[in-house]
């Protein structure tokens, strides 16, 4: 306690020779979000970015607005964000232009701080914004100015803060590249899909008009109900009781086909899946936000569990994983899913028929092979590439407390201070390899 019975909050106790206490507040400008009202939001104009948003991305939830504003509420992509209300939080905004609402501060460092090196000891600093937060009494649920005031960080001179922040920005230049590649290739999945099973490019040849379809489909192609080919909740043993890996929906992230966070807990029951297993999002706004995941991350043989919210679809007569993942990103499967939801407002709920009124025309299995050989390097550099992150998002994680406490100086050795990751990156990297070969025939061939 000072003189004025403040309470002061500190990380460090003591701190490396030529560092300095400065308290969170002297070290930026805290620039709130615009405390829009309902009425001044629309569908039109520059997205108003709100803690879901920094969570989700731009998503059918998403509010526009097209008014005028002052410049300081305005945002580019790149820019510190500080979640300050209830579910705290640290991001670098990745989208385009945009607005920011309320709960969220705009934080830019001002002199003799680097703005990178801010962005980690922010995050350095989520235990005591996390407490402060869970402080009902006393903060209401947020973290307020006068609360940066009374957290004293210790601040290094600038040179090692630029040494800091490009030791753990390298780990994150890795994990964002990777990130891109990956949307990349999930990207060109989809779009060979729907070229062959949508719009039927390769066969155009061959097309006859089917009634039941109301389309031109190629011609020997049987239609057929979805769950007639391909399993919807597969059983998959898991005994009760048993602590396993369960993902739930805040572990998917809109339009992104791989999972990269889980926890482990008591299975009671619920749908349960292997890799190779698609979740299909069943609620709303889920599933309109493009909540589809394709499962690659559980330990060969592993069977792991979600909720009720999801429904599992499975390869059955089709024998692909890629194809069904790419089935039910298709327009026309969501489409169709969104309009059967029924329930309450805000919680509908897609049917567990569902599947059996949606028909499509199924592919003979030579051309499903032949699709599994276009998408089984795409999704295989996926899986590489998230698994890698995670290693990598590891050693970031170990390495900042540890950089910004000083006891590890800026020079590491990251061999050295983890062997083990090291280790598993090297085995990353040449699996790697190998998919890249695989690619470049494919796009050479292609």
């Amino acid at each position: 306690m000072d003189s004025n019975n403040k309470k002061i909050f500190k990380m460090l106790d003591r701190i490396p020779n030529g560092w300095k206490y400065q308290s969170l507040y002297d070290l930026a400008e805290y620039i709130n979000g615009k405390a829009f009202k309902q009425s001044e939001l629309n569908d039109k104009g520059l997205p108003v970015i709100k803690i879901a948003e920094l969570h989700n991305g731009i998503t059918t939830s998403t509010k526009y607005y097209n008014g005028k504003i002052e410049d300081w509420f305005y945002l580019k992509g790149g820019e510190l964000l500080f979640a300050w209300s209830g579910s705290v939080g640290v991001f670098v905004w990745k989208g385009g232009p945009a607005v920011l609402n309320q709960h969220i501060f705009k934080v830019n460092a001002k002199t003799g701080i680097d703005q990178r090196f801010l962005r980690y000891l922010l995050e350095y600093h989520m235990p005591i914004f996390k407490l402060l937060v869970r402080d009902k009494a006393t903060t209401m649920g947020h973290v307020r100015i006068e609360d940066l005031k009374n957290i004293e960080a210790a601040v290094p001179p600038l040179q090692e803060q630029r040494k800091i922040a490009e030791i753990l920005g390298s780990l994150d230049d890795k994990i964002e590249l990777n990130y891109e590649m990956n949307k990349t290739l999930e990207a060109i999945a989809q779009a060979i899909f729907e070229n062959w099973f949508v719009n039927f490019e390769p066969f155009k040849d061959e097309l006859v008009y089917s009634k039941e379809l109301d389309k031109k489909i190629p011609k020997e192609w049987e239609i057929k109900p979805i769950s007639e080919v391909v399993h919807v909740n597969p059983p998959r043993k898991l005994r009760k009781g048993i602590v396993t890996r369960k993902i739930s929906m805040s572990d998917l992230k809109p339009w992104q086909s791989w999972i990269e966070s889980w926890s482990y807990e008591e299975y009671k029951g619920g749908p349960t899946f292997q890799n190779g297993d698609t979740l299909f999002a069943r609620i709303s706004p889920s599933l309109e936000n493009g909540k589809t995941a394709l499962v690659l991350i559980l330990d060969e043989g592993e069977i792991a569990f979600g909720t009720t919210e999801f429904i599992v679809l499975a390869p059955k007569v089709i024998k692909s994983n890629y194809y069904v993942f790419c089935l039910a990103r298709t327009r026309d499967v969501r489409e169709k899913a969104i309009r059967a939801m029924s329930g309450s407002s805000g919680r509908q709920r897609v049917p567990n028929d569902i599947f059996d009124r949606i028909l499509i025309p199924v592919p003979p299995e030579e051309v499903i092979k032949e699709f599994d050989k276009l998408a089984s390097p795409l999704f295989e550099m996926i899986k590489v590439n998230a698994k890698e992150n995670l290693v990598l998002a590891r050693i970031r994680d170990a390495l900042l407390p540890k950089l910004l406490s000083g006891e590890i100086r800026v020079k590491v050795d990251v061999e050295k201070e983890f062997p083990e990751e090291t280790k598993k990156l090297e085995e990353i990297k040449e699996k790697k390899a190998k998919i890249q070969v695989s690619l470049e025939k494919w796009l050479k061939n292609g």
